[in-house]
């Protein structure tokens, strides 16, 4: 099947087809002998994120909306019961089968070469796509070791887990049911995000123990699930999320839009205000702390002329998606050098060291005493 057949599928007349492929609007992109397009921006019913293959249309995975209040933001949005989960902190992919491979795709479309090689250590694949074909199993791989989050669920000590937490099939852009995928999860014994079970407005207080016990052990937070169509999928996050969020990032401050920080720090306010009531002295010293010292310690790199870098350890099944992730990569336009590579049990362990060079020439030209206008 040509792609055009695949996209007018979704109502994309040929012509508009044929400009988003001209705008790169749709990049066409191959990996192990399959071909795709990638949609990089919105066409028609196309959002960004989605992949068109000769097999159908994985259609993106959809935002979630986020809410700061927890009691009024579950009042305003549900009037039936709904799912809670928990939202795991690692970077969401999907897994499908396409041309007898299995291939899983970043967020962006892109497939991960790293979690492609490495998904087979979680699922039961073949069976799975067997059983159900044209199955799209959504989910966040988490761990330490992983190449683009660094931020991790605390019971996940070292290498990386994967849960799923939605289900899509190709050609379709709405989620099957929670009812429906929570079968089909247990049927295939395919690991997930914790859940807690469902829950209605009247079980707010329950919500926010829930909420109390996740910041306390160091998780993310919830994601709620709406039972009735109608009703929208919520997430909400600790207040430790929000730190820890600014720890690992502020070390580039330099590069980061101010707002990912002003946004965290009101989510962390509003968090405050509504569990806690009151704002403790230690939280005054622990976003002093998360905020000031990550780039007050690569300042002190800078002096010593000492290139500012983030190492990160990944373990491969096969050897050849070594060199696919290092392409990957470089196509993501990621500075990196490859540190080591050695076998280890069944295992190939290579350690990579993100290269931070914009943040190293930036207070580098400050250290130096150049001039700007803020």
């Amino acid at each position: 099947m040509q792609m055009y057949d695949v996209v007018k599928q979704a109502g994309i007349a040929e012509s508009t087809w044929q400009g988003a492929v001209e705008n790169h609007d749709a990049v066409s992109e191959e990996f192990d002998g399959v071909r795709f397009f990638r949609i990089t921006k919105k066409i028609g019913t196309l959002g960004k994120g989605t992949v068109i293959t000769e097999e159908g249309i994985i259609f993106g995975f959809p935002s979630i909306a986020r809410i700061l209040h927890l009691e009024n933001g579950v009042r305003n949005a549900y009037t039936h019961p709904f799912y809670v989960e928990e939202k795991v902190d690692g970077y969401n992919v999907r897994i499908v089968r396409i041309q007898g491979r299995i291939l899983v795709f970043s967020r962006g479309a892109y497939v991960c070469p790293f979690s492609t090689d490495r998904i087979a250590d979680f699922l039961e694949i073949e069976k799975i796509f067997d059983d159900i074909p044209g199955l799209i199993v959504c989910g966040e791989f988490a761990g330490p070791d992983n190449p683009y989050n660094i931020e991790h669920p605390p019971y996940v000590k070292e290498d990386v887990g994967f849960f799923a937490f939605d289900l899509m099939m190709i050609n379709q852009s709405h989620n099957i049911p929670v009812d429906e995928r929570y079968k089909i999860f247990d049927h295939y014994r395919i690991p997930t995000a914790k859940r807690f079970g469902q829950f209605s407005v009247s079980d707010v207080s329950g919500l926010k123990k829930i909420v109390k016990e996740l910041d306390e052990s160091g998780c993310e937070g919830i994601v709620m699930k709406p039972t009735y169509p109608a009703e929208k999928t919520l997430k909400y996050v600790t207040l430790g999320s929000c730190l820890r969020d600014i720890n690992v990032t502020a070390p580039l401050m330099t590069e980061m839009a101010s707002e990912f920080f002003t946004h965290r720090i009101i989510r962390a306010a509003m968090f405050i205000h509504e569990q806690m009531q009151e704002l403790q002295p230690e939280v005054f010293s622990q976003l002093g702390k998360v905020l000031l010292r990550p780039i007050y310690e690569n300042i002190a790199k800078a002096v010593r002329n000492e290139v500012i870098d983030e190492k990160f350890l990944l373990r491969f099944r096969e050897e050849r998606n070594i060199q696919r992730m290092i392409e990957h990569l470089r196509k993501c336009k990621v500075k990196f050098e490859v540190i080591s590579k050695n076998k280890r049990g069944n295992y190939w362990h290579v350690m990579f060291a993100r290269k931070c060079y914009a943040t190293y020439e930036i207070l580098q030209k400050h250290l130096q005493g150049a001039t700007h206008v803020d």
